[in-house]
């Protein structure tokens, strides 16, 4: 057996850790199929925002004092359309549910005319940019 075997063995992962790598799956799929659907997208106004995943104490009191902040969406798109400044994408799984931290930055994100949705996969992510965007 090998040794990422094992210690995957011993150290199965959490629900939590289940559900962030399902999550990043889904977002990485998603960023896969922008280049075939929205071949003109300017790439730079359409990013992955690097606030969740575990991180060693350190790191996380560094990127805490740079600014990064918990509940911010997932994905930002930066291109105003339809009265909206931008486009807030939050990816969980089937089951996942929004932390109230997540709750807040909606609720602020909506507030100052940006469109915030929730997403359950990659090919509904991509529904939503293509309502957004037409």
């Amino acid at each position: 057996m090998c040794y990422n075997c094992y210690a995957d063995q011993r150290n199965p992962p959490r629900s939590k850790e289940v559900h962030n790598n399902e999550e990043a799956r889904i977002q990485t799929e998603f960023f896969k199929l922008i280049p075939l659907y929205f071949p003109n997208i300017p790439d730079k106004l359409i990013f992955a925002v690097p606030n969740g995943g575990s991180r060693h104490v350190r790191e996380a009191a560094n990127l805490k004092r740079q600014g990064v902040k918990p509940g911010v969406s997932d994905v930002i798109v930066l291109i105003p359309q339809k009265g909206f400044a931008s486009l807030c994408i939050e990816f969980k799984t089937r089951v996942g549910k929004q932390s109230e931290e997540q709750k807040e930055f909606q609720k602020q994100a909506e507030s100052c005319r940006n469109k915030y949705v929730v997403v359950r996969s990659a090919s509904q992510a991509i529904e939503e940019l293509q309502k957004y965007l037409s």
